[in-house]
């Protein structure tokens, strides 16, 4: 999908793509925060941890039992509650398993949480039986989030645990695990004997959905990323921003050690929503402010536990109202859900962007217990606002490009070419084209016939760009000529300085073909904690007499014309350009080898702009047969989507040169053949199945097309969506949108679609949206399950 971003600059509107394939580090991750906040669908549940103190002694269980009823009734994810502290801070809450028992019996579909298990005081064996009860009693509902404990007064029922709990809540996350699986564990018996038990009564999930608790410690988001949990946390002692690097950092470290999907991060949050702000304030201030009390009385007794009560010696009442004053000012402003519905929202964007998956809405701080439970309805227009914004996000990217670019008056734009194919292939977009002043494509090499094509649909001017991130993007331009004269990367701009090279760093004459080399301003420090790679791509530039200056070695192929521009001539290594993305096709063959099925494997690219998509060949290990769908997933754990080959087939033997290399050329072209991960074939059956298979042959390049056969499984990628949908279009006028295309993978569920839209279409766009939404929050519920499974 493709967004487009426009700015008024020079009386023109300049539109940007929203995922430059040379923009920097900062930029792509200010584009992907931005595109996080509008489209990112987020959970909302409850959490409690409220101080005993500010409960009734009549009804304490009230507000946690009414408050997971009205989230049972309204669609809420779930509901948190915590472990026990032998203080009034939190004191309403002491074995969690207890408390979730409760919650399961009055609730049928909210999911039962605990937040969290202090795993060293209790033995694995323990917590497993119990929250195996709990799954009984709720249908499959449960799921803990482990911490390992903080506070010394806590560790009364194990002080012998304290001081290695970090490690004792590994090893116990990894016991309740394998119990939870139906496996057995060693314990001594009552008279010294070495016996094996296992859980009773078994659960009802197969895999016990787990979290690992963190106050703000990076090193907690890594070990979660590396134990395949998600991730329970707080904006306490850490703000947004900070919070989203750590985000970052656990996802990195998921992605790392292989684990499916991306993880799951839940944020609590104090929250009180009501209609009008400054009645917020004063309504949460007195209770908040007691609340932070309670918890800074904690935090003294912490300091006296461990030998250092000097520190928190007892501070004067005034002071300590204006620390209490200013913890409270931070938190309504920055770190909590209070205020109008409108205000929260706002929040829910920011934690969207930070990366956050689930709200958890700290409701039991002290608020007048019916005032609490009465916010809750405002608390679901918060969510409801938020599913507004972002079915209204996804419906202007499922706005057609030629609509965005009638809207907006837009006279630039720039594009890769391969994107700049799709929408020539699309004739309402090319209808579109000659309104434009400037063309701008780069990113990837330009085809000749694409040059000419687009140089005739433009009526102003074309350029190709050319530049890496590593020189402040693009450093050369060339102007397209209309004549389809030969297509070069043009000469260097402004501030910028090009070299050709030889091995040996001597300039090449005009015509010689060397390294391309980039100097000037724009040229970058290198690359962050990577001073060895650093060192090999920047060096000091010899051709010109300024202190400091340096060069950039880019390991692209280049020479100069006799007109003194600069043509591009491919790579030096075997890093290539697909779709914008820098790709180096030895990562992908080291990922395939690396699976145990696989003896050795080969990555090439083939077909042409927009239809180029990656080919791998594996020569399979003798003693084991591997499904191709096993090395696909195993590909998907360790790649990222725009690497992952769209076909593998297998070869007897790798070919190689006489010099021993790796002979690409004389590997078998099977791009156009069925992939051996395709379904069974399923011929169509009706006119607008034949016309969906014929598409799709025709833009995918394979012989035959079942009903059952997914688009991208057959080697379709985001530009080809763009390029079915306009061939669809052409013969069937059915309203079918980008949005469609992805929604409907398969050639069986996309023609159904086609047909749909002319017979049981909700009535009004009100309608249409309202499924939609629906059927997005159900579908994303249905991945986030199966994305924690192995939680």
């Amino acid at each position: 999908m493709v967004e487009l971003l426009w700015a008024l600059t020079h009386g023109h509107r300049i539109v940007l793509r929203a995922e430059p394939p040379l923009a920097s580090a900062a930029v792509a991750a200010a584009s992907a925060a931005v595109a996080g906040a509008r489209t990112r669908e987020i959970d909302f549940s409850l959490l409690y941890f409220g101080s005993d103190s500010e409960a009734s002694s009549e009804d304490r269980y009230r507000l946690l039992l009414e408050g997971a009823k009205f989230a049972d009734r309204n669609g809420f994810t779930a509901v948190w509650t915590p472990e026990r502290h032998f203080h009034q801070f939190g004191g309403l809450y002491p074995n969690p398993s207890v408390m979730a028992a409760a919650v399961a019996a009055t609730t049928e579909r909210v999911q039962v949480r605990a937040g969290s298990v202090v795993m060293p005081l209790h033995d694995p064996l323990r917590v497993a039986e119990e929250w195996s009860a709990v799954d009984n009693l709720s249908a499959g509902r449960v799921g803990i989030s482990l911490a390992s404990g903080w506070h010394a007064n806590d560790f009364v029922l194990a002080p012998e645990r304290f001081h290695q709990r970090k490690q004792l809540m590994m090893d116990g996350l990894a016991q309740v695990r394998k119990l939870w699986r139906g496996e057995k564990v060693t314990r001594p018996n009552g008279v010294g004997a070495e016996v094996e038990v296992g859980v009773f009564p078994r659960p009802v999930q197969s895999e016990l959905p787990v979290w690992l608790t963190s106050a703000k410690h990076p090193e907690t988001f890594r070990m979660a990323g590396e134990a395949g949990t998600g991730v329970l946390t707080h904006l306490l002692g850490h703000n947004l921003e900070e919070l989203a690097e750590k985000i970052a950092l656990y996802r990195k470290t998921w992605r790392e050690h292989g684990h499916a999907g991306d993880g799951h991060v839940a944020v609590m949050v104090h929250t009180f929503v009501g209609p009008d702000l400054d009645e917020v304030r004063e309504l949460v201030r007195e209770p908040m402010s007691r609340y932070l009390e309670t918890s800074f009385d904690l935090i003294a007794s912490l300091g006296a536990t461990t030998g250092s009560a000097e520190d928190f010696k007892a501070l004067p009442p005034e002071e300590l109202r204006e620390l209490v004053d200013r913890a409270f000012e931070r938190f309504f402003a920055t770190a909590s859900l209070l205020g109008t519905p409108q205000v929260c929202a706002d929040m829910v964007d920011r934690m969207k962007a930070a990366g956050v998956d689930e709200v958890a809405c700290l409701i039991d701080f002290g608020v007048d217990e019916k005032a609490a439970l009465d916010a809750l309805t405002h608390l679901t227009t918060v969510r409801e606002i938020s599913e507004e914004r972002r079915d209204a996000a996804l419906a202007k990217a499922e706005e057609p490009i030629a609509d965005q670019m009638r809207e907006h008056a837009v006279t630039h734009l720039q594009c890769t070419p391969s994107l700049a194919r799709a929408l020539l292939a699309d004739q309402d977009t090319r209808a579109e084209l000659p309104r434009l002043s400037r063309l701008l494509v780069g990113g990837e090499a330009l085809p000749a016939d694409l040059a000419r094509e687009l140089a005739d649909a433009v009526k102003g001017t074309v350029h190709n760009m050319y530049g890496p991130t590593e020189a402040a993007v693009w450093a050369t331009t060339s102007q397209i000529r209309p004549d389809g004269g030969a297509v070069s990367i043009g000469r260097p701009l402004a501030n910028v300085r090009a070299y050709v090279v030889d091995r040996d760093a001597r300039l090449c004459p005009t015509g010689v073909p060397g390294e391309l080399l980039l100097g000037g301003a724009g040229v970058v420090r290198g690359y962050l904690d990577r001073a060895d790679v650093t060192a090999e791509r920047f060096q000091p530039d010899p051709f010109v007499g300024l202190p400091g200056a340096r060069l950039y070695r880019t390991g692209d192929l280049a020479r100069w014309t006799s007109g003194g521009e600069l043509e591009f001539l491919g790579r030096l290594d075997d890093q290539v350009k697909l779709h914008g993305h820098r790709i180096e096709l030895g990562e992908i063959e080291t990922a395939l080898a690396a699976h145990p099925g696989v003896r050795s494997a080969v990555a090439v690219i083939r077909g042409t702009g927009a239809e180029q998509r990656i080919i791998g060949y594996y020569v399979p290990a003798q003693d084991r047969s591997t499904a191709v769908t096993e090395l696909r997933g195993f590909l998907a754990a360790r790649l990222p989507g725009y690497m992952l080959p769209s076909a593998l087939h297998p070869i007897d033997t790798v070919p190689l040169t006489p010099n021993g290399k790796v002979d690409r050329k004389a590997l078998p072209d099977l791009s156009d053949a069925r992939p051996r991960s395709a379904t069974a074939y399923a011929p169509p059956t009706n006119e607008t199945e034949r016309l969906v298979t014929d598409v799709w042959r025709e833009v995918l390049g394979v012989e035959r097309v079942g009903l059952d056969d997914s688009f991208f499984e057959l080697g379709g990628n985001s530009l080809l969506v763009v390029v079915a949908r306009a061939k669809l279009l052409e013969h069937r006028d059915s309203g079918l949108s980008l949005v469609d295309m992805f929604r409907y993978p398969s050639a069986r569920a996309l023609a159904e679609a086609i047909d749909r839209k002319h017979t049981d279409e909700p009535d009004g766009a009100v309608g249409a949206a309202t499924a939609r939404a629906a059927a997005r929050r159900a579908a994303g519920q249905a991945a986030r399950r199966a994305g924690r499974t192995g939680m």
